[in-house]
């Protein structure tokens, strides 16, 4: 008990000497930034990440929020495969041919993609700035997503969001030696994925 409590007490000290660097967000839409999600069966499709630790957290977190704009209009792969013929896999990007039939098949009309890419952790969960120089390193992640009409088969929505923190130092700085706390790419991937998904909400025509 004394052990856990000193370790908090440092944790606690360390936070408070330490800048913390919680990340930059940026968002586009290449298309369909504005949607009516009043109308319609929709698809969730499991996310796809290079992360195999968060992407079932990235998998439930995109559920979640999306599940907050449709409701029960909203169904995943595995509800589907109950009572439907659904492929073991669907791809992000698919032909017209494959999304019409996707619908035929699941008497659907939207599909939901979603796609999460940690791209650096170079600068760690926490950097130090020794003072030896110019020194630069980033945690970077980006997230897109897809949506398509399944009847005609057609892409409506492509967007994505990118997240990075950057931490740095230069030998002019004055904060020597304390150390920074950084969002790690993985943190920056789901916060960017829940971001992105309100931006649709935000935007949305059938408010």
């Amino acid at each position: 008990m004394i052990l856990m409590n000193r370790k908090i007490w440092i944790l606690l000290f360390v936070s408070s000497l330490s800048s913390c660097v919680g990340g930059k967000f940026s968002y586009s839409f290449d298309t369909g930034r504005q949607l009516d999600f009043s109308k319609g069966k929709w698809i969730f499709n499991k996310t796809e990440s290079n992360s195999t630790i968060f992407d079932s957290e990235l998998n439930v977190l995109a559920y979640n929020e999306f599940r907050k704009l449709l409701g029960d209009s909203l169904t995943d792969l595995n509800a589907l495969r109950a009572k439907k013929m659904v492929p073991p896999k669907i791809e992000f990007e698919l032909s017209k041919e494959a999304l019409q039939q996707l619908g035929k098949d699941t008497g659907c009309q939207y599909l939901i993609n979603t796609r999460g890419y940690i791209v650096s952790n170079g600068a760690g969960s926490i950097s130090f700035d020794t003072g030896n120089g110019y020194y630069s390193a980033s945690n970077q992640s980006s997230v897109s997503i897809a949506i398509y009409n399944l009847e005609s088969g057609t892409l409506v929505s492509a967007s994505q969001a990118v997240g990075k923190a950057t931490a740095e130092n230069s030998h002019f700085d004055d904060n020597k030696g304390v150390p920074s706390i950084n969002s790690s790419a993985e943190t920056l991937m789901l916060k960017a994925a829940k971001n992105l998904i309100r931006k649709y909400d935000k935007y949305r025509l059938d408010q």
